[in-house]
């Protein structure tokens, strides 16, 4: 047996490769799916957490690789303590993975600043339009406004030059390991930049956000920086659920200290009714389940990448994008 465990559930196209490759790999579903840390040797994992206690309960884990770029849902210093080697594949459809995080998050502040999710349900329970908040007679406009962008790397670029293009938008950019000099790709982007997010969230219609989820973002957007927006800005969160603090980010929606937020990367995944309650009525919030690259062809390379990877290091050869 070759050991390798799939911790999650996998795209079916992807999954046909993964069993192609390891006729022998454990599923969701199999007997001994449970018991993975007593006989996995190496572990496919997606949104699954694995935790220090976790990880110190394994016998014979030797890798793990992360189906994706994020891995903050394994805790990388106990991969390290143990001599785990962790992966993770962030080249993977970059291109198109990139792109499709930017539509999305065209789609949501396109979909906030209309209302178009409000008025949809009021059409559909035969509410009648009037001028309301949130009725069809209160959407904004986006043309010539200011869009902020928190993350200066691949996806940050692509939303930055869509907000530009659709919009017209003016862009002011907040990333301080991006070079200020005009180099990269920035310098072909028009710009302003900030100096923090407590200069760069009062300036702006929308803010953006392009962030890993890494002890420094954690939290990033807080309670006072909600607090310091224009009551008629838009919060966008394409990124990780944890970038920000999300029961600020409620009460702040209550309240009206924002005009509303898209969000798709949540702190639980998928959203569900069970955890976040009547948070999912709110009518100034436009939601989806992380669908940023959900795409069938994203899911289905990243999927192959991920078992080739798997086989390379059962193999003996050296862990590509190694980051435990």
């Amino acid at each position: 047996m070759s050991g390798v465990v799939a911790l999650d559930t996998f795209d079916p196209e992807g999954t046909k490769y993964m069993r192609q490759i390891f006729p022998d790999v454990i599923e969701p579903g199999h007997h001994s799916h449970a018991s993975w840390p007593d006989h996995a040797i190496g572990l496919f994992v997606a949104k699954s957490k694995v935790t220090a206690g976790v990880i110190g309960r394994t016998k014979k884990l030797k890798f793990i690789v992360r189906h994706g770029a994020g891995y903050d849902n394994i805790d990388a210093e106990a991969c390290r303590e143990k001599g785990i080697v962790l992966c993770n594949l962030p080249g993977i459809s970059a291109s198109k993975d990139a792109m499709n995080v930017a539509e999305v998050a065209l789609a949501l502040v396109s979909a906030c600043s209309k209302n178009l999710v409000e008025v949809a349900r009021q059409i559909r329970g035969g509410e009648k339009l009037n001028k309301k908040f949130k009725s069809l007679y209160s959407a904004t406009l986006l043309t010539g406004k200011t869009f902020g962008i928190v993350g200066g790397g691949r996806i940050g670029q692509l939303t930055a030059k869509k907000y530009i293009g659709a919009f017209d938008g003016k862009i002011v950019m907040y990333d301080p390991y991006i070079p200020t000099d005009g180099s990269g790709p920035w310098g072909k982007i028009p710009h302003e930049r900030a100096t923090s997010i407590e200069e760069l969230a009062p300036r702006v219609d929308v803010l953006s956000l392009h962030v890993p989820l890494l002890p420094t973002t954690k939290n990033l957007i807080t309670l006072p920086i909600l607090k310091s927006m224009k009551p008629t800005a838009i919060l966008i969160n394409v990124a990780r659920g944890g970038v920000v603090d999300e029961e600020a980010l409620w009460v702040a929606l209550r309240k009206g200290m924002i005009a509303s937020a898209g969000v798709d990367a949540w702190v639980s995944e998928p959203p569900t009714k069970e955890v976040y309650g009547d948070v999912l009525d709110l009518e100034n919030l436009v939601i989806s389940p992380h669908i940023g690259g959900s795409p069938a062809e994203i899911q289905t390379a990243t999927c192959v990448s991920m078992v080739d990877h798997m086989k390379e290091l059962i193999d003996g050869k050296p862990p590509r994008d190694r980051v435990a």
